[in-house]
């Protein structure tokens, strides 16, 4: 099995995000998060040739979402975070479900050692908040020739024109605000990825970029489950919301309830990935 270490290294390329901003959001993540959809998943398959050998790497893995979901198609998987809570809570749930081809370690994208090449890195729902040009450095000399790197994405429920999606950031907007959380996330982030796009930065590092693939799912949300979506956000956790739980809860719940009484919510959610592909490589670095 790989090992996994940490080391030092690195320069910030871009907006800083804090290194702790989902502590204690690792059960919420796991259960209140939709997962990436099959036809995404087959789609990755297809198009990166994966032959059920070979090894993956999940930077940024969170609670091993992706992680679990391919774990059979390779011998070996390795998944590391910097949210040491997140990556017990992934361990224990292996041991769980009864999966042993993963191994997990706790460590920054941007300073983790690895060992050996790998087929297909994978990185979700996270690239945006990496030293990207470290990164994507990083991972084109980890990848065997002719792998690739996938960045996956999925959708947030308030990002919407319907009403109840309107009243939810509204919501959200409130207590950031009264909980003093307005700052957990670093200004201009999205003005940065549109004035420097991902596929810019993986072209200069050496990647040839592939194409950008989207999933719509269908996705229907209660209010319990758009509550613990936003526990396992990164700007309104329970941590950073402190003692306006409750009153969080109670005033989100109040606001949906008056666009859809019945308590159900659909909404259509984009998933997508980015795709390049190492057209060179090394031998990985060891």
């Amino acid at each position: 099995m790989a090992m996994v270490a940490s080391t030092a290294g690195g320069t910030s390329d871009g907006p800083v995000f804090r290194p702790n901003l989902y502590h204690g959001t690792a059960e919420y993540y796991d259960r209140y998060r939709p997962p990436y959809p099959s036809e995404l998943l087959s789609d990755l398959r297809t198009r990166t040739k994966i032959n059920g050998n070979g090894r993956l790497l999940d930077l940024a893995c969170g609670t091993g979402q992706i992680a679990f979901a391919v774990a059979n198609d390779f011998d070996e998987v390795v998944a590391v975070d910097q949210q040491a809570d997140s990556v017990a809570f992934a361990q224990s749930k292996a041991h769980q479900v009864g999966i042993t081809n993963i191994t997990w370690g706790v460590g920054s994208a941007e300073d983790v050692a690895v060992d050996g090449a790998f087929e297909l890195i994978v990185i979700g729902n996270a690239f945006h908040r990496l030293r990207r040009d470290v990164v994507a450095e990083r991972a084109v000399s980890w990848l065997q020739p002719g792998g690739h790197l996938a960045l996956l994405w999925g959708g947030t429920p308030w990002r919407g024109d319907r009403d109840w999606q309107r009243a939810m950031a509204s919501a959200l907007d409130k207590w950031k605000a009264r909980a003093g959380a307005n700052d957990r996330v670093p200004s201009g982030w999205e003005e940065a990825l549109d004035h420097d796009p991902s596929a810019r930065v993986l072209e200069r590092a050496g990647f040839e970029f592939i194409g950008d693939f989207t999933f719509s799912h269908s996705h229907v949300w209660t209010t319990e489950t758009l509550v613990g979506f936003t526990y396992s956000t990164s700007f309104l956790s329970r941590e950073a919301l402190g003692h306006f739980t409750r009153d969080f809860e109670a005033d989100l719940t109040e606001r949906l309830m008056r666009y859809q009484p019945d308590g159900m919510f659909e909404q259509s959610i984009d998933f997508a990935y980015e795709l390049a592909r190492n057209p060179g490589g090394s031998e990985g670095e060891r």
